[in-house]
């Protein structure tokens, strides 16, 4: 990653105008630039009115979680991947030049897409794992941890349940804390990149803790999971392989299915959910400060993303 330095760009509060000899201090609070004749603050207020103006992105994202994070055993997620329109079968394409959120009202005619292909899902595998070695002492900040899981999901399905999700740990054999779960989605939000090679997709679900279901398997599916988490969040990158396809005619036995994702999520979405009460009772909160945190994880990764190949 390029450094500040290397980019061009200057904290406002370090006031360091270097040795260009084109500028020189008038007093303290600005700096002058003889080539325009400019006077330029060296620290900037946000507005004419003091504060800075939520993004239409950050606001359209707030207020669709807003809505959503007041249920029990709520999941917040965000996944990388491509909009597809089902006409052309090519990613879609929008007259516009920056993110874009798509009216969730009006988006009937493009699936969403999460399975990116190995190149790209290996390109974030190395990117993350650098980072976990940057953030190791005497980094000052907060470290980003790392877990290596393998997982397998067996899906059961009964009368009055519905889809029941048991989630094993392939080295115990033992189902996982939390691991018996009932997964129903709210209601997603979708938002088209065209700066990056990957959009994201915005989901609210409810996992429900259930019983161990009785009967059988209908379908199983093998997890290969990295995760990495910092501050609120945890990144998953995930390979997951399907159930083992039937022998073709000639007796060969082709490969499973796979598939690789990236999401990222809040580790405790009750967080959230305390700031916007705060909102409630006209509180100053960090709501706003939170979702962008969020939305910051997902944009940085989708610029970093490969182009398929």
């Amino acid at each position: 990653m390029a450094s500040n330095e290397k980019l061009g760009y200057h904290s406002q509060n370090e006031g360091d105008t270097g040795s260009d000899p084109s500028t020189s201090n008038i007093d303290d609070s600005v700096v002058r630039h003889e080539s325009t004749r400019y006077y330029l603050p060296k620290i900037l207020e946000p507005s004419i009115f003091g504060s800075p103006l939520i993004s239409d992105i950050t606001r359209a994202v707030g207020e669709f979680l807003y809505n959503h994070i007041g249920k029990e055993n709520v999941e917040i997620e965000a996944k990388l991947g491509i909009l597809v329109d089902k006409n052309l079968h090519t990613r879609v394409s929008l007259p516009v030049v920056s993110e874009t959120v798509i009216n969730p009202h009006e988006d009937g005619w493009f699936i969403f897409q999460s399975n990116m292909t190995t190149a790209q899902h290996r390109n974030f595998n190395n990117l993350l794992n650098e980072r976990v070695i940057q953030t190791k002492p005497p980094y000052k900040g907060n470290p980003v941890e790392y877990k290596h899981l393998y997982e397998t999901d067996r899906f059961y399905t009964g009368t009055g349940v519905g889809k029941v999700r048991v989630t094993i740990d392939q080295k115990t054999n033992k189902v996982i804390d939390g691991g018996i779960v009932k997964k129903t989605n709210v209601a997603h939000l979708n938002i088209y990149s065209p700066n990056t090679h990957l959009d994201y997709r915005i989901s609210v679900n409810i996992e429900k803790p259930m019983e161990m279901p009785n009967g059988q398997v209908v379908y199983e599916r093998n997890k290969d999971r990295l995760t990495y988490i910092h501050q609120l969040f945890k990144i998953d990158l995930t390979q997951v392989k399907g159930p083992e396809k039937q022998k073709l005619f000639d007796g060969t036995q082709p490969p499973p299915d796979l598939t690789h994702e990236l999401e990222v999520e809040f580790l405790n979405p009750q967080v959230l959910l305390e700031e916007k009460l705060k909102i409630e009772r006209q509180q100053n909160n960090r709501y706003f400060d939170i979702i962008d945190v969020f939305l910051n994880n997902v944009r940085t990764l989708a610029k970093r993303s490969l182009p398929p190949q």
